[in-house]
């Protein structure tokens, strides 16, 4: 059996999520390549590859951010009593 350290697997992801470009709203279609990730909207020709440390940052800003606003929502939120 023939073992290749270089890692050539491609990993293509079709998100829930939905972008719109102008005219319709497209799902956002994710190709993972080891040293960067390709983004694409479903149905249309034009990639852009990432690096995936530009990915990460990325990931990590919103979280905290996200983080920030469940914080705030839980404090306005009124607390349930439990009943016995």
């Amino acid at each position: 059996m023939l073992f290749s350290p270089e890692r050539r697997a491609r990993l293509t992801y079709v998100t829930a999520s939905h972008v719109s470009d102008g005219r319709t709203n497209r799902q956002i279609v994710v190709e993972s390549r080891p040293e960067y990730a390709i983004i694409q909207l479903k149905g249309t020709k034009i990639q852009y590859p990432i690096a995936w440390e530009r990915i990460f940052a990325l990931a990590e800003d919103h979280h905290q951010h996200n983080l920030r606003i469940e914080a705030a929502a839980a404090q306005r939120a009124p607390r349930r009593k439990k009943m016995s």
